[in-house]
């Protein structure tokens, strides 16, 4: 059996994986927060529209939603955000990421790569942001996995980038 040969293969000290891990963190809550109040916003006025609820009734249905569905997604989808992981990695595959042996799906029959770009962060960091994209019954919906790109690696993020968009065309 061959094995496939990574397009990506970055390691990192421990305390830059935890300073990492802290910025993403942060910024999956922010994200999250704003899905909660979307919730909090969208949820009343559509049940009032569709179920002829009051808007108490519809605000009392959204609130644990609000809640619970952000939570959750922290929850089950950004298992590779771990501190204090013992030797920490990220490799990139062409349909697959492997962060600290957590393997995330980026493109199948079911999802696809809509879009690569490197963002800064806090601390003068780059993070390579990977934006997949999958179907759903009400149309295409998507997430944000952010990788943290080491200082000597830029070069390397680049051409990914470059050579993505050569590929899509």
């Amino acid at each position: 059996m061959e094995t496939e040969n990574p397009l990506i293969e970055w390691h990192y000290s421990e305390q830059e994986w935890n300073e990492f891990v802290d910025i993403e963190k942060a910024n999956k809550k922010e994200d999250n927060i704003y899905f909660g109040i979307a919730i909090l916003l969208i949820v009343p006025f559509g049940l009032m529209y569709y179920r002829d609820t009051t808007y108490l009734i519809g605000i009392l249905f959204a609130i644990p939603f609000a809640f619970l569905i952000p939570f959750l997604r922290m929850k089950f989808s950004y298992k590779h955000l771990q501190k204090n992981v013992l030797k920490p990695h990220v490799l990139i595959f062409n349909d697959y990421m492997m962060i600290n042996y957590h393997k995330i799906e980026v493109a199948s029959k079911r999802r696809r790569i809509k879009s690569l770009k490197i963002i800064d962060a806090k601390n003068n960091k780059k993070l390579l942001e990977v934006d997949i994209q999958w179907a759903t019954r009400k149309g295409p919906t998507n997430d944000e996995f952010r990788i943290l790109i080491p200082e000597n690696k830029l070069s390397e993020a680049e051409k990914l980038i470059e050579d993505f968009y050569k590929s899509d065309n």
